[in-house]
Order: structure tokens, then sequence, then C-alpha cells
């Protein structure tokens, strides 16, 4: 590959991310349409892809991870101090993701093969316009922060986020979605989202990794060269693209956020993207 097509496809890779649109879509796209790449490389390109802007919300948030995993080991067996804070947010949205992501995943595989979710990215597009609508007219006197997440909003965070595994269906998008109707402000939103996809995308990359390595004897046919260029691409526009948005979420409101996210879903299911 050459260095544009390596430089265009980190930059695709690093927004689509962290924004309400499908990242695996939108590279696919990019890479068999603009490129004229082979279908045949998508699955290592997009591990390749995913590798990078994984590794940057790491390195990005990893005092936070340190901060967490310190709270963990600090008494890993007392589950009523976990249920409260970041670790029980954490905890609980990932089972909630396996719990309906998982099912999602039998049924593309054994009965609906061809299962597609415009439909449903519309409808939370519109149901993200109507929450926007209602903030505008009942403000809320305090919304929540980073620091009183808990268990209880990891279970609709992390439903929502299960049906990202729907083909078209954002990852980061559902995530926040659950966030907002959670009464998290905007920035603490993104930020949960962020550091969710962190555990997110190791586990989900290493069952594809799995399943290669179980149907195909292989994982990366592509150049490893060309790999790690990739993952280099969009680790750099990654870690960029994280501190850009939570700068942005900063300054604008939960009923802004809603709007953008709802009205970005919308016509992206309208038109038939997912």
């Amino acid at each position: 590959m050459d260095p544009l097509q390596i430089i265009f496809l980190g930059i695709v890779q690093a927004i689509t991310e962290w924004l309400p649109l499908s990242s695996k879509t939108m590279d696919t796209l990019a890479y068999t349409r603009i490129f004229g790449g082979s279908m045949d490389n998508v699955v290592p390109l997009l591990l390749f892809l995913h590798i990078g802007t994984l590794c940057a919300a790491a390195i990005y948030f990893r005092r936070e991870i340190l901060e967490v995993a310190r709270e963990f080991l600090s008494a890993p067996l007392d589950i009523e101090k976990h249920k409260r804070g970041k670790v029980g947010f954490l905890t609980t949205a990932i089972v909630f993701t396996g719990i309906v992501g998982v099912p999602i995943l039998v049924i593309e595989k054994f009965l609906l093969p061809s299962l597609s979710m415009n439909l449903l990215l519309s409808l939370m597009g519109a149901g993200l316009i109507v929450t926007g609508f209602l903030l505008t007219t009942h403000k809320k006197d305090r919304w929540r922060t980073t620091e009183s997440s808990s268990w209880k909003d990891g279970i609709l965070t992390g439903a929502l986020q299960g049906l990202s595994t729907i083909p078209g269906v954002s990852r980061a998008g559902c995530s926040t979605t659950g966030l907002i109707w959670r009464g998290f402000d905007a920035e603490s939103a993104f930020h949960l989202s962020f550091l969710l996809s962190i555990p997110t995308v190791f586990i989900a990359e290493m069952v594809v990794w799995g399943a290669q390595m179980v149907m195909g004897g292989t994982v990366a046919p592509m150049p490893l060269a060309d790999g790690l260029a990739l993952m280099l691409s969009s680790f750099v526009f990654g870690y960029i693209t994280i501190d850009v948005l939570l700068k942005i979420a900063h300054k604008i409101n939960v009923a802004s956020l809603a709007f953008i996210f709802g009205i970005m879903m919308l016509i992206f299911g309208i038109i038939g993207l997912g």
C-alpha cells in the first residue's frame, strides 16, 4: 500500500471510531471503493486499523486505566465497592455487551446472514433527536459526570453497545446514546464511551483473530509492513481525534450532542450505510 492510502485509511478509522458512524463500514468502503482494494484483505485491514485506535485510547487514558486497575486490585472480591465508580460501569457494560451481542452474532451467522439494521440506526437517531428537543425544553439542573458512573449505567450502555455487532451499527454511537439517556453531560458521555472502547475493542479483536486462526489457518494475509503502517496511522490520528473531540465536548451541551449524533445516525440509516 502506498503512503497516501495508509494515511487516508488511518484518518477514516480515527474519525469514525469515536463518532456515530460504523468504522468497519467506512473503512471497508474507503478501501474497496476509493482505492479498489480486494475484499479478501478487509478483515486484516480492519484488525490493524482497530488495534491502532485501541492503543491510542489506552495510552490517552493510561492514568485512568491504572487507577481503575488499582481500585479493583485493592479489594478484588468486594462486590459492593466495585458496583460504584468506573469498575462497576466497565464490568457491567462489557457483560451486557456480550449478553446482547453474542446472540446477534449467532443469528447473523446461522439464521440471517444478510441482517441489516438501517431501521435500527434510523430509530436510534430519531430517538436522540427527540431527546435533544426534550432537553432544550426541560433543562436539567445538574448533569452527571464520570465520577458518578456505576454498574447501573453499564446495563443500558452495554446493552446498546451490543447492538454494534450488527453490520453498520456504530459502537460509539450506541454507547454514547446510552450515556446521554443516563443523564451524563456531553464531555462525560464521550469520555466514558472512549474508555469503554478499550476493553470492548480488545475483546472483539481477539475474537476475530481467534476465528481467523480456527477457520482460515492464517491471521494476516496482508504484508506485515502494511499492517504495521496502518496501525501506526490510525494510532496517531486516533490519539489526536480523542483529544480534539473531548475538548469540543467540553464546550457543547448535551442537547447539542444529542442533535448532532441523532442527525448523523438518522441520515446514515436512511441512506443505507448500515
